[in-house]
């Protein structure tokens, strides 16, 4: 069985709707799994949490879903997510932080919990850690026991990593590739509505459930609007310009 893997939406209703259309020509795609993050930064948070409820059947909390309902302190977070997360916070419907709340850090795509699903990192995931070089991953594969991949979102930047049987740990640039047995796997599924990869088109992975394969999707979406409605939303220009730019 084949499913889409998306995350980090970021309320981007444009690109959102971009990439469920482009899953839809796909008519091997039997089901779609949302890595969290479906709010914060953009101009339509409702719209995009009442698809994601309607079109994924298993979805995991992200840290920007968790500050729009004030579950987590905004200390950290930049002065432009900071303002985004306020705004969202006072843009929520009732129904939309009913479904959000619900929401759990951890997931597994298979009833045997071989292929966990988490929005940051399975070490902690309610830290919030990014895992960006060999260095994190090493440190979270030590939660992943059992399991032999887990796929992740948080940085926007779809990417690969691999420990061997030696315990060592190699990245890897997002490329199609099948698992090897003797190996164990963070896959990050890139951004559908916020890329920071230098490529301004959404990101998201194909997952081959049977044959443990793995493809890297990109789709363009109009970006100029999604921007202009950040703009009309009266948030930060720098969150309207990054779209522009996949930064």
């Amino acid at each position: 069985m084949k499913i889409a893997i998306i995350s980090d939406i970021h309320a981007n209703l444009e690109a959102l709707t971009a990439v469920l259309e482009d899953i839809e020509k796909k008519e091997d795609v039997k089901d779609i799994i949302c890595l969290g993050d479906i709010v914060g930064y953009g101009a339509n948070p409702n719209e995009c949490v009442e698809i994601i409820k309607n079109r994924c059947s298993k979805v995991v909390l992200g840290n920007h879903d968790a500050a729009g309902l004030g579950l987590i302190s905004l200390e950290y977070f930049n002065i432009y997510a900071r303002a985004a997360a306020i705004w969202t916070q006072n843009q929520l419907t009732e129904e939309s932080r009913k479904y959000l709340k619900n929401l759990e850090y951890v997931n597994y795509l298979d009833e045997k919990e071989r292929i966990m699903m988490v929005h940051s990192s399975p070490l902690f995931p309610e830290n919030w850690n990014y895992i960006l070089n060999n260095d994190d991953a090493k440190t979270a594969f030590y939660k992943i026991t059992e399991e032999i991949a887990c796929f992740i979102g948080h940085s926007h930047q779809p990417i690969i990593f691999s420990k061997d049987i030696s315990d060592s740990v190699n990245m890897h640039p997002p490329k199609d590739f099948t698992f090897d047995e003797n190996k164990r796997y963070f896959i990050n599924v890139g951004s559908v509505g916020q890329p920071r990869d230098g490529i301004k088109d959404s990101s998201y992975v194909i997952f081959d459930l049977d044959k443990l394969m793995v493809f890297f999707q990109r789709v363009p979406y109009d970006v100029e609007q999604a921007a202009q409605k950040i703009r009309d939303a009266e948030l930060s220009d720098v969150l309207a310009d990054r779209l522009l730019f996949g930064r």
